[in-house]
């Protein structure tokens, strides 16, 4: 009986261990990761997951971050990410990642006041490069 229970386990970490590595695994994880480093302004670390033209786009972003936006999002707690469906193109070139995400920071970039929202839907587009999904903020 221990041998099976070893075994079943064994089979489900090597499930999610390849599902991981598959271009469809590894494009939701840059898009979750992109997520959570923009939702918690830590923007230096989201720009790794961008493109080129994002990342002057998140460089513009952060230069309008103010300390009252700071001081708001460690008030509110952890952001809450999940993925809740994703496509890559018969290519492998392209992805579509749709994400859950829970109590987050909206800044407000006209000088108003950034609020804590509850939640919303976000589509992350992505393009792979050599061997690397990066998220494309093209729109």
């Amino acid at each position: 009986m221990k041998n099976a229970n070893r075994f079943f386990l064994f089979f489900i970490v090597s499930l999610i261990v390849a599902c991981s590595h598959t271009p469809l695994g590894q494009a939701e994880k840059t898009a979750v990761d992109f997520s959570k480093a923009i939702y918690t302004l830590k923007l230096d670390e989201a720009k790794k997951y961008c493109t080129p033209n994002g990342a002057k786009l998140i460089e513009f972003i952060a230069s309008n971050v103010k300390e009252e936006d700071i001081d708001v999002l460690k008030d509110a707690g952890d952001v809450k990410i999940s993925v809740i469906g994703s496509t890559v193109d018969p290519g492998d070139s392209t992805a579509t990642v749709n994400l859950k995400i829970s109590n987050y920071l909206q800044i407000n970039l006209m000088g108003g006041k950034s609020t804590i929202e509850k939640e919303k839907e976000e589509k992350v587009d992505l393009v792979k490069v050599g061997d690397k999904w990066l998220v494309d903020l093209h729109k």
